[in-house]
């Protein structure tokens, strides 16, 4: 079995946008139910807290016992704050989920027994589960080293009163356990990327392109924010001589051609038909040369046919948007902008770049035009 590490290396590096997987669970209606279940969830611990404490095998230390009463009721308060309250923002989930392991692992820790301790690394288990679903690679590669840590703790009494085999049982069983949230994390990833991507072109879709751009919003940057809207001249003339396999190659090489000359870290999307978006973060200077050079490279023929873009550009300071990175209106309003900056384009004969600013669109021509149109 062939393993792509390059696949993997994508997924360790992707950045898992909280917000967007919260509203597409709620579009759906399905957050409130979602709640209940976590609730029921987080009711275990306090459960299993109390069972214990109750029981003549029980800590016997006034300080054992009053620990584990206070993690009784912030057990109780945790599960019954997913029914009363709304879904927690991001740092919030966070809180939470540290929260739930460390208590998780006190309250087994104070519990004598194997059987309570090995229901515990269950919970730890469903905390991983919730933590693939919402949160990065790196915060669950962190989650899953304490369930592991915390299978090592609490196993090495185990070892000391002689039951080594109950011991191994409770590592082995954890480390099998913790492959899988991380297994559903990076199923849900291919998922996901799946669901954003355009089938043909293999770029983002439209709804790709507003996922990603609410992560690049929220990393802070003191560069601007561009938005390149292309769109091919007379790509009906192309299907009409050509075909629409030869159409969608077209679509496709151009496709892997702003992919490999996009500037880095840039945002390529196919946004419909033959119209593409990119969303970048570059100096005024570098974006209008960037569009430019993207002009270029489109205009060189793909076998007999050739094609060219009609580019417009619209390019804000960092400021203008904003830091609130669920507040996208800022960036749509640049797509609009940079749409109709492209559309001005396309009037005047195509195969052009034009800027769109506070100032009325200007049609640029080659990069002189360009430099000089930045500096004016």
């Amino acid at each position: 079995m062939r393993v792509d590490l390059r696949l993997l290396r994508d997924w360790w590096r992707e950045d898992v946008d909280y917000n967007w997987v919260v509203d597409a669970i709620a579009s759906r209606s399905a957050l409130g139910v979602l709640k209940i279940a976590i609730g029921l969830c987080g009711l275990a611990a306090p459960i299993i807290g109390l069972l214990t404490v109750l029981s003549p095998a029980g800590p016997d230390g006034l300080l054992g016992r009053g620990v584990l009463w206070l993690l009784i009721g912030a057990g109780a308060l945790w599960g019954v704050r997913w029914w009363v309250l709304p879904w927690p923002a991001e740092s919030e989930s966070l809180l939470l989920i540290a929260a739930a392991d460390i208590s998780i692992t006190a309250v087994c820790a104070l519990s004598p027994g194997y059987v309570v301790r090995s229901v515990g690394m269950m919970l730890l288990l469903i905390v991983g589960v919730y933590v693939s679903a919402f949160q990065s690679p790196k915060t669950l590669a962190v989650q899953t080293m304490w369930s592991l840590a915390s299978a090592g703790l609490l196993a090495a009494p185990l070892f000391g009163s002689g039951d080594i085999t109950s011991a191994l049982i409770m590592i082995m069983g954890m480390a099998a356990a913790v492959v899988v949230p991380p297994g559903l994390q990076f199923c849900y990833w291919v998922l996901r990327c799946e669901m954003l991507s355009d089938p043909l072109t293999q770029l983002l879709s439209r709804r790709g392109l507003d996922y990603h751009t609410a992560i690049l919003l929220s990393r802070p940057s003191p560069l601007p924010i561009g938005v390149l809207m292309i769109d091919l001249d007379r790509f009906k003339t192309v299907n009409d001589t050509f075909g629409h396999a030869a159409g969608d190659e077209v679509l496709v090489r151009t496709a892997d051609r702003l992919r490999r000359n996009a500037p880095a870290g840039g945002i390529v999307s196919r946004f419909g038909g033959e119209e593409f978006a990119i969303i970048v973060r570059l100096p005024i200077a570098a974006a209008v040369d960037a569009a430019d050079r993207l002009r270029r490279v489109i205009a060189e023929p793909i076998g007999s046919i050739s094609v060219t873009a009609s580019i417009g550009l619209a390019i804000v300071d960092r400021e203008v948007i904003g830091d609130r990175p669920r507040d996208q209106q800022g960036v749509w309003e640049l797509v609009r902008s940079a749409d109709r900056a492209m559309y001005q384009a396309k009037q005047q004969g195509g195969d052009a770049v034009v800027i769109a600013d506070l100032t009325p669109p200007r049609k640029i021509e080659g990069p002189a035009a360009v430099r000089s149109a930045t500096l004016e």
